[in-house]
């Protein structure tokens, strides 16, 4: 049965997800110019394009630091229901990429850590999908195991169809961010209903 600091932790996983994307997508709305296929979510939080005020850095940025502190939260009942090395190697991964996020919005566009915070935050998303997904597989849950495994894929598909047919740094680089980020988001929240449920049954 869950204690209150496994619900607690579990409900992280829902509201960090619903709380960051919730952000960029009302970023979006709040700019007064910008376009899916003219830029890259980035420029919402920094201040080198017309896309961003104020306004949207401070939601932007204040939802991948937010989601990104909340996320951690998730940690704890994720470690409590790993069931093999290999999900203990995923868990401390999603650590990983949650801080990456917060970084991105500590580091907005126009500074000098952005760029690597953000390429941390895709790349080692995908590692961590694999990671998990495997150990998922490993101990039995061969369905949950491999769908996790097809988010990484998935993420990295994207940036490899964005990559092989231009510039990376071109208008429209939101369209693979979003892709990864929404891929991290479904995965939180399947996973913390999934880590409540089994926490709930032990």
């Amino acid at each position: 049965m869950t204690d209150t600091a496994d619900s607690v932790s579990a409900w992280a996983g829902v509201v960090a997800p619903a709380f960051t994307l919730g952000a960029v997508v009302l970023a979006t709305l709040l700019s007064p110019s910008f376009s899916w296929t003219g830029n890259a979510l980035s420029n919402l939080g920094g201040t080198v394009s017309d896309a961003s005020t104020s306004l949207t850095r401070a939601v932007f940025n204040g939802g991948l630091v937010g989601g990104g502190l909340v996320g951690l939260g998730f940690g704890y009942a994720l470690l409590r229901s790993v069931r093999n090395r290999v999900e203990l190697a995923g868990v401390g991964l999603f650590g990983l990429v949650l801080l990456a996020m917060a970084l991105i919005g500590v580091f907005p566009e126009g500074t000098d850590p952005h760029v690597p915070a953000a390429v941390g935050f895709y790349v080692l998303l995908s590692v961590a999908l694999w990671t998990y997904g495997i150990g998922n597989v490993l101990a039995g849950a061969r369905t949950r195991g491999l769908a996790t495994v097809a988010g990484g894929l998935l993420n990295t598909g994207a940036w490899t169809v964005w990559t092989v047919t231009g510039e990376v740094m071109r208008p429209g680089l939101a369209l693979p961010e979003i892709v990864g980020a929404t891929v991290f988001g479904v995965w939180a929240v399947a996973t913390a209903v999934d880590v409540r449920t089994r926490l709930d049954e032990a």
